[in-house]
């Protein structure tokens, strides 16, 4: 079963802490690599660099930052394939990033596919374009059953062209929030939360990872999507390799 782990960072770590995840980070990845549980990862830039898109009336409309206001941001994420929600605990609390901060583990909804364009990211083949995440983010309340399935075609539209473009590197949903997992290690001890990694009413149903020009490029391609008429995209470029 594929999973999310999204780092959850209340700030800039400490310059002491910092040294250790700079150290201890690599070990990770090359475990968890070898293990063949984590498939790929990379690190976001800093929240300020995030715009928030949306659509209403057929008008873009941006904003700076991520799409909740609070102190918590997502630092990154990793993919993982795990037998169960179990070994994805597991994995997480092995991360360095749970010492200091939170692990959010989340569940991709079935189907989940990785190509070819997946595994180029996961190689730090950035030669495409500027890599940028674009998380979906959904207000709690859903449409009506013929907006959501008309949503769906037009999401899988959406992909469509990207990938046919070459722009594509993955796309996907997750489960609902009320299947997250969060996880945190203090002192030797597993400490686990159900729910994201902070409360409000908005929260990411879905994540999609794409090649461009730049923010511009980036923010037209998050307008496309059809989430962004009826939600928002956060839109935040990834730290290249």
């Amino acid at each position: 079963m594929k999973y999310l782990a999204f780092i959850c960072a209340g700030g800039l770590p400490k310059a002491e802490d910092l040294v250790v995840l700079q150290r201890e980070c690599p070990r990770w990845i090359e475990e968890m690599g070898g293990r063949g549980v984590r498939l790929f990862g990379r690190e976001l830039d800093l929240p300020e660099t995030a715009a928030t898109v949306r659509v209403r009336d057929g008008e873009t409309l941006v904003a700076d930052g991520p799409f909740a206001e609070t102190k918590e941001f997502i630092a990154g994420f990793d993919v993982l394939e795990c037998v169960d929600l179990d070994e994805a605990i597991e994995v997480a609390a092995k991360h360095p990033s749970s010492w200091f901060q939170e692990i959010e583990i989340r569940p991709f909804v079935d189907g989940l596919e990785l190509a070819e364009a997946a595994a180029r990211f996961g190689a730090g083949d950035d030669s495409v374009g500027a890599p940028y995440c674009l998380l979906h983010c959904l207000d709690g309340r859903p449409a009506e059953p013929p907006v959501e399935e008309s949503i769906r075609r037009e999401e899988v539209a959406w992909c469509k062209d990207l990938k046919a473009r070459g722009l594509l590197v993955f796309a996907h949903a997750l489960g609902h929030k009320g299947t997250a997992t969060t996880v945190r290690v203090r002192d030797g001890e597993t400490l686990l939360g159900d729910g994201p990694f902070v409360e409000t009413e908005e929260f990411v149903g879905g994540i999609s990872v794409i090649w461009c020009s730049g923010r511009e490029q980036a923010i037209e391609i998050a307008a496309a999507h059809p989430l962004a008429r009826y939600h928002m995209i956060e839109v935040r470029p990834l730290v290249s390799e």
